[in-house]
């Protein structure tokens, strides 16, 4: 029996990558007036007394705020007659990061596989050669005489 051996190995293939995906809003300025009705109730003193005061209290509500790109402002308007608002947002940065992977494997196998093989004695491979040899030798002595008898014969 003769053994055949097969090996096959193993590896593993990866590769990363990542994109970066960068989203950049602009900058954001809003604002929002808002028209104070006077009181008008038909009494002169009594509408004078709550319109002034509502302006004082609005008169109060004057504030504003700055942080970095950011601020917003709230504030009365006397001459208007109008609460009015405002805000600036700064622009934002939105950072995406996709990542990527492709593994590839590859698998080894040992395997063993035997093969049959037919074993021959000397003796019997002699015999066969010689046997072979006498029938080629018969094989020609047959041909041979074959051949004589349709030979023309010589006339002397």
């Amino acid at each position: 029996m003769v053994k055949e051996k097969v090996e096959t190995t193993t590896s593993n293939i990866s590769k990363k990558d990542s994109i970066n995906i960068v989203e950049i809003n602009r900058k954001i300025q809003d604002s929002l007036k808002l028209k104070i009705v006077q009181s008008q109730t038909g009494d002169k003193k009594f509408d004078d007394a709550v319109n002034n005061a509502v302006e004082s209290i609005l008169s109060n509500l004057n504030t504003t705020k700055v942080s970095g790109d950011n601020s917003f402002s709230f504030f009365y308007d006397n001459v208007l007659k109008e609460l009015r608002a405002s805000a600036t947002v700064g622009p934002t940065e939105n950072t995406k990061i996709v990542n990527n992977a492709t593994v590839h494997t590859k698998e080894v196998v040992l395997s063993e596989k035997e093969i049959p093989v037919k074993f021959i004695p000397k003796y019997v491979l002699i015999f066969a050669i010689l046997g072979g040899c006498m029938l080629f030798g018969l094989l020609a002595f047959i041909i041979y005489k074959i051949s004589r008898l349709f030979r023309p014969k010589a006339v002397v």
